[in-house]
This record gives structure tokens, sequence and C-alpha cells, in this order.
């Protein structure tokens, strides 16, 4: 399900800030996301496998509808459709 609705890339600046993250709660859940991961390869790397927290915090507002605040700029590109089976 997750690279149905995203794409990650390498990361644009140094480090993983910015990096994809998938976040498991049980091992079941990051087997799979292991299995996912290896199964795209390159592509995989590119993903931080963490495990998750019942912490979550809303980044601040400058943050929110990114994409729709840059579009017209080389990074406010629109998402691709997700790939969903029907």
């Amino acid at each position: 399900m997750f690279f149905a609705f995203h794409q990650p890339g390498p990361p644009a600046f140094t480090g993983t800030q910015y990096r994809s993250a998938i976040f498991y709660h049980s091992e079941a859940q990051r087997s799979e996301a292991e299995a996912a991961l290896k199964a795209k390869g390159r592509l995989g790397e590119f993903v931080s496998l963490e495990p998750g927290t019942s912490d979550f915090y809303r980044a601040e507002e400058y943050h929110q509808n990114y994409l729709a605040k840059a579009m017209g700029t080389p990074w406010g590109v629109s998402p691709p459709p997700p790939k969903v089976a029907s």
C-alpha cells in the first residue's frame, strides 16, 4: 500500500531528515515492510524502516498543504494519481 500512494526518491539533502519512512507496530508488519522494500530494489534504499510510536506531532502550519502552496515552483510538482487496484 505504501508504494501505491508514495514514490520515494533519493534524498535531495544530506542525511535522512527528509527521507520517507514506514512505521511498523508488529514483527509481522516489519517483515512485510522489509519484503516490500527489498522488492523495490534501489528505490527501497531511500525508505527508513522505524518502530511505531504512539506520539505524533503535527508539523508547523507552513508545512501543511505543501504542494498546493508550492505549485508553479520547480519543487511543486503534482504527485501521480494513486496506483490502487480496483
